[in-house]
């Protein structure tokens, strides 16, 4: 069973949106709570599996209160009709995706595919390292480097090498948000918080270069992979 939570301040628009959200799941075990308040949804203390939270509200904002649920296992999905906001949430939060209200139901179809997908699928990689074989959430995966005829693994809490090439990976991991940014590096889109001409900077300050030739693929994959494209 999903416990989803819809938070916006527009009575209306969480009316529709919570229909939406109903008439896809077809699920009558799924929960789908509303509030009209972030305050009011801190305040349920509920363990949501989804949320999806207006970014521009009155007292406590949509970023902030993203922030109460970043060390549990919660999908945040900003919904707005700002899009000058969508890159601060996207830097200051580890958010799961975006949904434009103009753009309402093609925006939602595509987070709430991502999302199945997301909770069905396998979440690690084994690696087979000289120390023995050990398996590492995707979620935790910076980036991958390849180093002479190895990989290097840079993860949150430690490297891990394994005699691999970068190829190999990225077939594995093409479909769970790793992209190929350089002829030697993999990186998991998740985690870009910048993209420059040469290089993307990420979350936690390490850099990975980008190629020339790849920079745009990488531009147009963050937009895919936040749900929030250009027109």
């Amino acid at each position: 069973m999903l416990k989803i939570a819809l938070c916006d301040d527009d009575k209306k628009f969480i009316e529709l949106f919570s229909r939406m959200i109903k008439d896809y799941t077809k699920n009558n075990s799924d929960i789908v709570d509303t509030f009209i308040s972030a305050d009011e949804l801190l305040k349920s203390n509920t363990d949501y599996n989804l949320i999806f939270l207006d970014i521009d509200m009155p007292k406590i904002n949509g970023i902030q209160a993203a922030k109460y649920y970043e060390e549990n296992n919660t999908a945040i999905v900003f919904v707005t009709n700002k899009e000058a906001l969508v890159f601060e949430a996207y830097n200051a939060t580890d958010s799961f995706g975006f949904i434009r209200k103009n753009k309402l139901k093609e925006d939602f179809i595509s987070v709430i595919k991502r999302f199945e997908k997301h909770n069905q699928r396998i979440n690690f990689l084994t690696l087979k390292t000289n120390t023995g074989i050990i398996k590492i959430k995707f979620s935790d995966i910076y980036y991958i480097e390849k180093f002479i005829n190895s990989i290097i693994v840079h993860t949150k809490n430690e490297n891990f090498k394994e005699r691999n090439t970068i190829s190999a990976l990225e077939n594995i991991l093409k479909d769970f948000g790793f992209i190929r940014c350089h002829i030697g590096y993999l990186v998991n889109l998740d985690y870009i918080s910048l993209i420059s001409d040469k290089e993307l900077l990420l979350s936690n300050g390490m850099k990975v270069p980008v190629s020339r030739n790849k920079i745009q693929f990488v531009k147009s994959e963050f937009l895919k992979r936040s749900a929030f494209i250009n027109d």
